[in-house]
């Protein structure tokens, strides 16, 4: 039944406000958690243990993809509630419930089968390491089967602009799982614990997820309900999502075999660190993007052309002062930065991450455009860039690599990405979902050209003048560069919105508890 919804767009901007500070807070832990936590955590279990338990945690991973089913759970679920078709959306929650549940079921004998040949697939391991790892296997896998079918509940989430609760579910399952891991070492427990302990917190946030949606949110779901259709959408758009998720995870793991194969193995070291500075600021850049997506569903099915437009611009300029900020930041300092972290050894995977990251200026300002072509199921052009991007680097990696290793293998991404997500997405956002983007630049890209260039000769300068010798020190000359940016920004940059934005902000952070 498709009934007229009027929706709170206030209380919308209100979640994605809050929303967005709690993404930069969990996002900030996570950060400081892989720095030092991940260090301790191996010198107390020591590093063949460590070993083990990453590949016991990537071995079920292969299995553990969803396959775009999530995002096409948020996708669907956000469309049916733009058009206030509860039948429909209780319709869909049960197609894609089955689903999630006959897939986990098909992983599950899937791991058996691999559980079978384990001693087989690693017989390096010695038969005390081929044990642990049959025993951790166990664990995780069955944790894995258990929870793939509640994989919907995020997308539930999504759908109905809970996006405060849903972090506040996030950031207490990462904090939850450092401090139980840290207090089951210190109390003597080894690595059966710490996968015990991701087990068990794991499924208490489930289990509070799933008692939420049911009581604090109108989510109804029809088993009973069948639909070729609905089955076709949904295949439709993951299979589409799957070819983006593997042709990325294909750049990632290809190339290092390229550089093993043509190069050397400290070149793959020197592309391995640029590719860490590389997630670090695609996490912090992207965390914002899926929380618009019911906003811009309802855009884009009652044709609100112009407001899309305008929370285009306004996104982007966001997302372009952080992305911006870190990007010039890093082109200006990471060279000292990367010598201080680990070593002057790795000097050069300065330049492999700065190829790496600099299609990012424009790229991780697209977010809402992006979010667009979820939104009106044109997923498949995004597919088209990534198999553009992939084809492209691949070509090029295998030319360039034998040369000049990591730099060569880098600068052939740089070169995927410029022709994939620059050129081709964005005539697609121009020709096919008809977006102002020419409008999108100078409004952004532009406008904030002043702000970027005065941070980079500001940077280059600081760093001339003021070099360090520790961490410490870089972070404190970040974070001075850093607030005469802010200073430059809001004295010449912000529009009177962002400013108001910014205040906004400032009163959520000072109100929370």
């Amino acid at each position: 039944m498709t009934t007229k919804v009027e929706f709170d767009e206030q209380k919308s901007s209100r979640q994605i406000k809050i929303g967005v500070l709690m993404s930069y807070v969990a996002i900030g832990f996570n950060i400081l958690a892989g720095l030092f936590y991940t260090p301790w955590m191996i010198a107390e279990i020591g590093k063949a243990n460590y070993g083990l338990y990453m590949l016991s945690l990537s071995l079920v991973s292969i299995f553990a993809m969803d396959f775009g089913l999530e995002a096409a759970v948020s996708r669907f679920l956000s469309k049916y509630h733009a058009l206030g078709d509860t039948e429909g959306a209780s319709r869909f929650l049960g197609v894609a419930f089955k689903l999630f549940i006959g897939i986990a079921l098909l992983i599950g004998v899937v791991l058996i089968g691999v559980y079978m040949m384990i001693d087989t697939i690693y017989a390096s391991l010695s038969p005390g390491e081929i044990e642990t790892l049959q025993v951790l296997y166990i664990m995780v896998g069955f944790y894995i089967v258990v929870l793939f079918p509640t994989k919907p509940f995020n997308g539930i989430f999504i759908a109905n602009e809970r996006f405060v609760v849903l972090n506040w579910f996030n950031l207490i399952e990462k904090v939850s799982t450092v401090v139980l891991m840290v207090g089951a070492l210190l109390f003597g427990f080894g690595l059966y614990a710490l996968v015990f302990v991701n087990a068990l917190v794991g499924l208490s946030i489930i289990i509070g997820k799933g008692i939420y949606l049911m009581r604090k949110t109108e989510t109804a779901i029809d088993f009973l309900h069948n639909s070729r259709s609905m089955y076709r959408d949904i295949f439709t758009f993951s299979s589409w999502t799957t070819v983006i998720a593997i042709a990325q995870r294909f750049i990632l793991n290809i190339t290092p075999t390229i550089l093993g194969a043509l190069a050397s193995s400290a070149s793959i070291a020197l592309f391995s660190i640029g590719m860490v500075i590389e997630g670090y600021v695609w996490t912090i850049s992207s965390a914002i993007g899926s929380l618009f997506l019911p906003k811009v569903t309802r855009m884009t099915t009652f044709n609100r052309q112009a407001e899309l437009d305008n929370l285009l611009i306004r996104v982007g300029r966001i997302q372009l002062y952080i992305v911006g900020l870190i990007i010039i930041n890093f082109a200006t300092m990471g060279r000292e930065f990367i010598g201080l972290w680990v070593g002057p050894d790795f000097f050069p995977s300065y330049v492999v991450a700065l190829l790496l990251i600099l299609p990012g200026i424009i790229t991780l300002t697209q977010e809402i455009a992006y979010t667009t072509l979820i939104a009106l199921n044109q997923i498949k052009y995004r597919a088209f860039a990534s198999l553009i991007v992939a084809t492209v680097s691949v070509i090029l990696s295998l030319i360039l690599s034998p040369q000049y290793g990591a730099i060569g293998a880098a600068s052939a991404i740089l070169v995927g990405n410029l022709v994939g997500t620059v050129i081709f997405m964005n005539m697609v956002y121009i020709r096919v979902l008809k977006l102002s983007m020419w409008r999108f630049f100078y409004e952004c890209h532009v406008k904030l050209a002043p702000a970027l260039i005065f941070l980079g000769i500001s940077g280059f300068l600081l760093q001339r003048y003021l070099p360090v010798d520790s961490l410490l020190h870089f972070l404190f000359k970040a974070v001075v560069l850093g607030l005469v940016y802010f200073i430059f920004l809001w004295v010449f940059t912000f529009r009177d919105d962002e400013k108001e934005l910014l205040r906004g902000f400032v009163r959520h952070a000072t109100k929370a508890p």
